[in-house]
C-alpha cells in the first residue's frame, strides 16, 4: 500500500504516510476495522515494508468515490434513480488496434467516463450499515446544507466527533502558498467563546481525549475523541473553528513557525521529495502543483516583502472557502440519535453558507473538484530519473485517471489493482522476482483529489533490476496487455465481489476516532447518501464497458516512469548525461528523457512473456462462516491455560465478546542463540526474511481473502501470527509452518535479500534525528543490543548455507508458546498446538535457557548525556531524548503515580515547548517501561542546538511543581478519572483483545489483569502522591533521581551564495535576452542568501520569461552550477552550558558494563493449568 502522507498539526511519530496525523494507532493486520480494510482492498501490497519508491504520497483513499449525477440532474431525466444507476452507459470504449488492443491514438483530454457530479440531496435516508453494526445511525442535512450522521453507542467508552472540509491545498491562493495547511494549524488556537489558546487541547487532555487534523487536496479533516459524559462540551469547543476561529494575531507567526518546521522536518524525507517533485512536473498553472505544506517564505516573509498581510489573507480565504455546504460533521456519543441531533443543529447550524449561486462542480463550485489532469502529453511519455536522499531504488508506472469513484458499482480501478498487484504464480511481481529484478511490487488507484486520480504500479528495484529498468517496464506493460487481451473476467469479478461481501458482513468495529473520520469522509463523496457506507465495502455488479474503458486508460503511449536510483544507468548516462535539473523547493536532482519509438513500439505490441498468466480461482474464501454463540454473563478479563510442559504452554480463550467466524493465532518460538551476537543477530533476521519471501505466492490468495500469516524475529524469540476467518486458519498454518521446517534457501533470492536488508540498515543513519536518537536511548539500557554498523560488518561474510544451517539449528531446540484465540473450541486449540509441535519436532530447552530480558539500569543521583552526530549532514534538525528512571513496572503503586503524572504533563509539554517556545515540530513527552525498568521520557527534535533544548525540557520540568501544586481538586480529579476511564476502555475487535493478551504474554510478567489493577490503584492516588513522585524522580533539585539524555547534533552548515560563481549565470541570461529588474537582485544580494535561495530565484525568474522552452532548460543547468561555501549556522538564543552536574559519556560500552542490570521478568499471576469445565 502506498504510503499515506498528510499535511497535520500533530506528532508525527515517524510516519511516512500520506496524511500525517498524532499518535496514530496502527490497526493489526489481522483486523477488519472499516479503515482497515478498505485501505488493504484499495491497494495490494506486498508484506514488504523498506520498497524504494518514485511514489506521490496519495492522500485520503477512503474519502472520494463519486456518483456520476446529482439527484438534480436525474430530476430531469424519466427514468427512476434505479434505472440510470444500473444503465452500462457510463464509459465510451474506443474503437482500438487489433494488433495491440488499444485505441488508434492515445486517449488525453476526454475522458471515456462521466464527470464528477454534485453530491445528491436526499431526504429521509435509512443508510446501509454491516449486519455486525448494531449502533443506530442516523443520517440528516442541517439547514444550511452540512451534512451529518450520528452513531448512538450506549456502551460506548469513548466519544467522537470529524468534521472533513471540502476545501484542501489545491484551493490555496497562487500568491500564499500553504494557506489551507496554516488555517488548520490556527484553528486550534482559540474562538470567541473560547479565547485561550490552549482550552480545546487542555478540555479533551482532562478528559481521556486528544485530537488532530489533516489537509488534503480537495479537503481538510478535524477530528478527536473524548471520554463520553464530556462530548457536548468538546462539541461546544470544537463547532467553533467553523464558526467564530480567533485566528489570534499573537499566534500567527508563532504557527507559520511550527508549519515551518514540519516542512523542514521533510527536507530530507524522500517520499515528501518524490512527491513535490511530482507535482513540479505536472500542467504548468494546474493546481496540483501547488506546495501544499507553505514554509515561513510563502506564508510569512514574501507576503511581508509584497506588503501583504498574511493573516489578513488566511481570514479572506476562511470567510470564502470554509461553507457549511462543503462540511461533513460524524458524531459517536452514548446519547440517543435524537439527542446527538439536536446538540448538532444547536451548534452547527450557525455555520455559515458562503458558495450561494456558485455552481454544482468545479474548482470553485459547492463541491471542489477538479476535473482537468495535472498531466497531458507534453509531460508524459517520459522518463523521470530522481536521486534520492537515502540509497534506494525503483521504479513507478504513472497513468493520469480520471475520477472512477462514481463507479461505485463496479470499481473499475480496484479491478485493475486486483490483478496488477497480485503477488500470487504468474504474477507481474512473481517474474521480476525469478529473474533477480525487484523484491515488492504495488498497485493502485491514488485519489488524491475529486476529479481526477492517478493510477501507479510501484516496485523495488535490485541493483541488476535498475540495470534493466526498461525491462521491468516492459513487462508491466505486457502483463496490461494480457490483461486487454480477452474480455474482463466476470469470474474473477465475483471472486472480488465475494470477498467484499463476506467481509462487509462481518465487519468489526475500530476506534470511534478513526471510525468518525472515516464517516465524515465517506460523506463527500456523491454516491447515494443510503450507501455511504456501503459502497466503500461492496462490490456491485459488473458492468464490461467500465472495466474496458478502464484498461484502455492503461495505455504505455500515455504514462510516465519515475526511476530512483543514487546515480543513472550507466546505458543512460552515456547517452542522455547526468542529473540535470532541480525541484526547486526540495531541491531534489532529477532528469528526463523521452520513451524512444522502440520502447513504445515494443511497449504495445512486443513479444508475449509465456511465463505470465491471470491468476485462478482463490480457494482460501472462506465457506463456514457458522459461530456458536453461548450465554455469558461478562467476558472474560485473560486466557485460560491449557497446556504447561517443559516444551511447549498453549493460552487459550473463546471469543465470548465479538461472536465472529474470526480466530487469532500468536506463537513465540523461543530459543537462546537468535541474538547472542552479531551473526547470530544476521543470520536470525535473513532466516526470517528469506523465509516470509519465499511464501509470497502462497500467502497471497489467503491474505486476499482476510487470512494472513506472518512470521518475523524479535529479541529471543521467533514470531509467528496468524489469523483471520477461522474456516481455513489451522490449513494455512500447519502448509506453512511445514514450509518452514523444511526451508530450503534460493541462492538468487538470498543475494537479493541481503541487499535489501544492507540498505535498509545502511539507510538508518538518514531516518529523522528524534528516531535514531530514540534507537540509541534503548540501545543503552538494553543487555544485549547491536548497531546496524555491526550487523552490517557481519552481513559481508554471511552465506546462504550459513543461513539455512542456522535455521535447522534454531528449529532444533525451542520452548513454544501460543495462544488461540477466537472462534475455536478448547479441542480444537489444543490440535493446532499438537500440530505445530508435531510439525517443528524440537528438543525442549532447559529452564534457564528461557531467559526473560532485562534492561540496564544506571545508579540513583546521576545525570549523563550520550551526545552523537546527526550522520546525514544536510538534515538541519537535531534530537534530545530525555529520559528519567523511576523505578520497576511491577510496583503498582508507583506505575500509576508514573501514569498520572505523564498524564497531566502532556498538554503541558506541548503547549509550552512547542506551541509557545517553538523548539520543533516534533514534541511530546510519555512515560515509558521495558523489562525491569520504567521512567518519563521527553522527546524534541528541533533546529535548536541540543544544549538549548535540554535547557528548556529542565525549565519545563521545574515548572510542572507550580502547575501540580496550583491545580484544584476538581482538576486533579478530572485527570485521575481521565486516565481511569482510559484504562477502562474495553477492546473494539478480536484483534485488539488478541493484542492485549498477548502483550502479557511477550512481557513475560503474564500480569492479565494489569488494567484492573491500575484502576485500582489509580483510585487511590492523591496530589501529594503525585508530587511526592515528582519531587524524588522529576524536578533537577532531587538528589536521587537519575537521568539519561541522548544528545543527536545536528551537522548541518548553511551553504551561502558565492557571488563570484554568478558570471556564467549571468553571461547566459544576457544572451538569451533575459532582463530582471536590478533593485530585485540588489535585495536578493543584501540578505545574505543561501545557495539554494538563489538557485530558487534564477529558476522562477526563468519560469516567468517568455523565452523558448530549450533555453528554459539550458539556463536551468547553468543555474544548477551555482556555487556556494559552507558556513556555520547561527540560531537565535541558544545558551550552550549546561548543568555542571551533567557527565558525558565517552565510551559507551565502558558506560554500558557500569550499569546495573534490573530484575528480568517473572510472572506476576500464577501460571497454572485450568482446571474449569470447557
Amino acid at each position: 500500500m502506498s504510503p499515506l502522507l498528510r499535511l497535520s498539526r500533530g506528532i508525527t511519530l515517524n510516519l511516512p504516510q500520506n496524511q500525517i496525523r498524532t499518535q496514530t494507532r496502527l490497526l493489526s493486520s489481522k483486523s477488519t476495522s472499516i479503515t482497515s480494510t478498505l485501505n488493504k482492498r484499495l491497494v495490494n501490497v506486498n508484506s514488504a515494508t523498506s520498497t524504494a519508491r518514485f511514489v506521490q504520497p496519495q492522500i485520503r483513499q477512503s474519502s472520494s468515490s463519486v456518483l456520476p449525477n446529482s439527484r438534480s440532474s436525474l430530476a430531469k431525466s424519466k427514468n427512476s434513480l434505479q434505472s440510470i444507476l444500473n444503465r452500462k452507459s457510463y464509459a465510451t470504449v474506443a474503437p482500438v488496434d487489433s494488433k495491440t488492443n488499444l485505441p488508434y491514438s492515445p486517449i488525453m483530454s476526454q475522458s471515456p467516463y462521466s464527470p464528477c457530479p454534485p453530491i445528491p440531496k436526499q431526504e429521509n435516508v435509512s443508510l446501509i450499515l454491516p449486519p455486525t453494526e448494531d449502533r443506530p445511525h442516523k443520517y440528516f442535512t442541517l439547514k444550511n446544507g452540512l451534512e451529518v450522521i450520528v452513531v448512538s453507542d450506549e456502551k460506548a467508552d469513548k466519544a467522537a466527533a470529524s468534521m472533513d472540509v471540502g476545501v484542501g491545498h489545491l484551493s490555496d491562493p497562487d500568491d500564499l502558498p500553504g494557506c489551507a495547511h496554516f488555517c488548520e494549524h490556527l484553528l486550534f488556537m482559540g474562538t470567541k467563546s473560547f479565547p485561550s489558546e490552549n482550552a480545546y487541547q487542555q478540555y479533551l487532555t482532562a478528559h481521556n481525549g486528544h485530537s488532530n487534523a489533516w489537509t488534503a487536496m480537495t479537503s481538510t479533516n478535524y477530528f478527536f475523541d473524548v471520554a463520553p459524559d464530556a462530548l457536548e462540551g468538546a462539541l461546544d469547543m470544537f463547532s467553533g473553528f467553523f464558526i467564530e476561529p480567533l485566528f489570534n494575531e499573537d499566534c500567527t507567526e508563532r504557527e507559520i513557525k511550527a508549519v515551518d518546521s514540519e516542512h523542514k522536518k521533510n527536507l530530507q524525507n524522500d517520499i515528501w521529495r518524490f512527491f513535490q517533485l511530482e507535482k513540479s512536473l505536472s500542467k504548468e498553472g494546474h493546481p496540483y502543483g501547488k506546495f501544499g505544506t507553505g514554509n515561513y517564505e510563502s506564508l510569512w516573509s514574501k507576503p511581508k516583502e509584497f506588503g501583504r498581510d498574511p493573516r489578513k489573507q488566511l481570514i479572506e480565504w476562511w470567510e470564502k472557502e470554509y461553507c457549511a455546504k462543503r462540511m461533513k460533521l460524524a458524531v459517536v456519543g452514548k446519547e440517543p440519535v435524537e439527542v446527538l441531533e439536536k446538540w448538532v443543529k444547536d451548534r452547527f447550524e450557525k455555520v455559515p453558507i458562503r458558495t450561494e449561486g456558485q455552481s454544482e462542480t468545479g474548482s470553485n463550485g459547492v463541491r471542489i473538484t477538479f476535473e482537468d489532469s495535472p498531466f497531458g502529453e507534453e509531460q508524459l511519455g517520459q522518463f523521470t530519473f530522481a536521486k534520492p536522499v537515502r540509497d534506494m531504488r525503483g521504479l513507478e508506472i504513472t497513468f493520469p485517471f480520471p475520477d472512477l469513484d462514481h463507479l461505485y458499482q463496479s470499481r473499475p480501478s480496484h479491478f485493475l489493482a486486483h490483478f496488477l498487484g497480485h503477488e500470487g504464480r504468474g504474477s507481474i511481481l512473481s517474474y521480476l522476482k525469478k529473474k533477480g529484478w525487484v523484491n515488492s511490487l504495488r498497485a493502485g488507484n491514488h485519489h488524491d483529489a475529486a476529479g481526477f486520480s492517478l493510477f501507479k504500479i510501484t516496485v523495488d528495484l535490485t541493483p541488476e533490476g535498475l540495470a534493466h529498468h526498461k525491462d521491468v517496464a516492459l513487462v508491466i506493460f505486457k502483463y496490461i496487455s494480457l490483461l486487454r487481451s480477452k474480455p474482463p473476467s466476470e469470474e474473477a469479478f465475483n471472486e472480488i465481489k465475494a470477498i467484499a461481501d463476506i467481509s462487509f458482513k462481518f465487519a468489526e468495529r475500530g476506534r470511534v476516532s478513526s471510525y468518525c473520520a472515516s464517516l465524515s469522509g465517506f460523506m463527500q463523496s456523491p454516491v447515494p447518501r443510503e450507501k455511504i457506507i456501503s459502497s466503500k465495502w461492496l462490490v456491485e455488479e459488473y458492468k464490461q464497458n467500465e472495466l474496458e474503458a478502464a484498461l484502455q486508460l492503461l495505455d504505455p503511449r500515455r504514462s510516465t516512469i519515475g526511476i530512483t536510483c543514487k546515480e543513472i544507468p550507466k546505458d543512460v548516462l552515456q547517452k542522455e548525461g547526468d542529473f540535470d535539473q532541480k525541484e526547486v523547493i526540495y531541491g531534489t536532482d532529477y532528469k528526463r528523457v523521452r520513451f524512444d519509438e522502440e520502447f513504445l513500439k515494443e511497449a504495445m505490441s512486443g513479444q508475449v512473456i509465456r511465463e505470465l498468466q491471470l491468476p485462478g480461482p482463490n480457494l482460501f474464501i472462506p465457506e463456514k462462516l457458522d459461530v456458536e454463540k453461548f450465554d455469558v454473563n461478562e467476558p472474560a478479563m485473560r486466557p485460560l491455560l491449557l497446556k504447561d510442559t517443559p516444551s511447549s504452554r498453549l493460552w487459550y480463550k473463546r471469543d465470548d465478546r465479538f461472536w465472529q467466524p474470526r480466530a487469532n493465532l500468536d506463537i513465540l518460538l523461543h530459543s537462546p542463540i537468535l541474538q547472542t551476537t552479531p551473526r547470530n543477530a544476521v543470520l536470525s533476521r535473513l532466516f526470517c526474511d528469506l523465509f516470509t519471501d519465499s511464501i509470497t505466492e502462497d500467502v497471497y490468495d489467503a491474505d486476499l481473502a482476510e487470512l494472513s500469516f506472518s512470521l518475523w524475529n524479535e529479541h529471543q524469540w521467533i514470531g509467528i501470527s496468524a489469523g483471520g476467518f477461522s474456516d481455513k486458519l489451522a490449513v494455512l498454518t500447519e502448509t506453512m509452518l511445514n514450509k518452514f521446517k523444511n526451508f530450503k534457501i534460493d541462492e538468487g533470492r538470498f543475494k537479493e535479500i541481503v541487499e535489501a536488508t544492507r540498505l535498509e540498515w545502511k539507510n538508518f543513519a538518514l531516518a529523522d534525528p528524534y528516531g535514531i536518537a530514540l534507537f540509541w536511548d534503548a540501545y543503552v539500557s538494553r543487555e544485549t543490543a547491536w548497531t546496524q554498523e555491526e550487523r552490517l560488518k557481519e552481513l559481508e561474510f554471511v552465506t546462504s548455507a550459513d543461513v539455512e544451517a542456522f535455521g535447522k539449528e534454531v528449529l532444533s531446540r525451542l520452548f513454544i508458546e501460543t495462544l488461540v484465540h477466537g472462534n475455536t473450541s478448547p479441542e480444537g486449540a489444543k490440535e493446532i498446538q499438537e500440530m505445530v509441535e508435531k510439525v517443528l519436532s524440537p528438543r525442549p530447552l532447559m529452564a534457564a535457557e528461557i531467559k526473560a530480558p532485562r534492561s540496564l539500569v544506571p545508579p540513583a543521583a546521576t545525570e549523563h548525556i550520550w551526545a552523537l552526530d546527526v550522520p546525514n549532514k544536510a538534515e538541519v534538525n537535531g534530537a534530545v531524548v530525555y529520559h528519567l528512571h523511576v523505578g520497576d513496572p511491577t510496583d503498582v503503586e508507583l506505575r500509576n503515580k508514573l501514569s498520572l503524572f505523564s498524564q497531566i504533563a502532556s498538554e503541558p509539554a506541548f503547549d509550552v515547548l512547542r506551541t509557545k517556545q517553538q523548539l520543533g515540530y516534533i514534541v511530546f513527552s510519555h512515560a515509558s517501561s521495558s523489562s525491569g525498568s520504567m521512567g518519563y521520557s521527553v522527546i524534541v527534535q528541533s533546529e535548536k542546538s541540543t544544549e538549548f533544548v535540554e535547557n528548556r525540557i529542565e525549565s519545563f520540568l521545574n515548572g510542572l511543581k507550580q502547575t501540580i501544586s496550583d491545580m484544584t481538586d476538581d482538576e486533579f480529579e478530572k485527570h485521575k478519572q481521565s486516565l481511569i476511564q482510559k484504562k477502562s476502555e474495553k477492546p473494539k475487535n478480536l484483534s485488539e483483545e488478541s493484542k492485549r493478551f498477548w502483550g502479557r504474554v511477550k512481557d513475560r510478567y503474564y500480569e492479565f489483569s494489569k488494567r484492573e489493577n491500575d484502576v485500582e490503584a489509580l483510585k487511590k492516588i492523591t496530589k501529594s502522591d503525585i508530587l511526592e513522585l515528582y519531587n524524588g524522580f522529576i524536578t533537577t533539585d532531587s538528589d536521587k533521581r537519575s537521568k539519561l539524555s541522548i544528545h543527536l547534533k545536528s551537522q548541518y552548515k548553511g551553504i551561502k551564495f558565492n557571488p563570484q560563481s554568478a558570471g556564467p549565470l549571468v553571461e547566459s541570461f544576457i544572451k538569451a535576452g533575459l532582463v530582471i529588474d536590478q533593485s530585485t537582485i540588489t535585495q536578493l544580494l543584501a540578505s545574505n542568501p543561501t545557495l539554494d535561495q538563489v538557485k530558487s530565484f534564477a529558476i522562477e525568474q526563468i519560469d516567468k520569461s517568455d523565452i523558448s522552452s530549450e533555453s528554459k532548460i539550458q539556463l536551468k543547468q547553468v543555474a544548477n552550477e551555482l556555487k556556494g561555501q559552507e558556513e556555520e549556522v547561527q540560531t537565535e538564543g541558544q545558551e550552550q552550558s549546561i548543568r555542571k552536574s551533567n557527565i558525558y559519556i565517552k565510551d559507551i560500552n565502558e558506560f554500558k558494563a557500569s550499569l546495573i542490570p534490573s530484575k528480568a521478568a517473572t510472572p506476576v499471576e500464577p501460571i497454572k493449568l485450568s482446571s474449569a469445565k470447557l
